[in-house]
């Protein structure tokens, strides 16, 4: 749904909507997209473009983030989980910053059990107690890197 919306603006050439995680809500709608060459849009003007266009107000994107090029597959799929990947990063390192801690990711790998796991580098004196409490708040497995 998401994507079709913004697959209808003419700057777009592609689009990957996945969910981010959140603390509250577990998983909030994110887009990431590929605008067509020479095209030209803001991350605003698309989600202006989204919500006038996505039905349910729940799935309207909490962020959309234009980029040169998304990852695909061979035969030329977005693919998802790097974007899934880029949204951990991101989220988890604003909470890090916002809560003023000195701990950043790492890396996202892929676990066969647990999924994409974030794995967290300390850059700093760190109180684990207070990255734990943090990232008790989140669905997504973490482990030290």
């Amino acid at each position: 749904m998401i994507e079709e919306a913004l697959l209808s603006h003419p700057a777009v050439g592609f689009a990957g909507a996945i969910g981010q995680p959140d603390a509250v809500a577990g998983e909030l709608p994110c887009v990431y997209v590929e605008l067509v060459d020479g095209a030209t849009a803001t991350w605003r003007d698309l989600l202006e473009h989204a919500s006038a266009r996505v039905p349910e107000r729940a799935a309207i994107p909490k962020h959309v983030e234009i980029m040169p090029e998304l990852p695909k597959t061979a035969v030329g799929k977005v693919f998802k989980p790097d974007l899934r990947r880029m949204a951990i990063t991101r989220v988890f390192n604003e909470a890090f910053k916002a809560a003023g801690l000195a701990v950043s990711v790492a890396e996202v790998v892929e676990d066969k059990k647990r999924g994409l796991v974030a794995r967290l580098r300390k850059d700093g004196v760190v109180d684990a107690g207070k990255v734990e409490d943090l990232m008790g708040q989140y669905t997504v497995p973490w482990d030290w890197a």
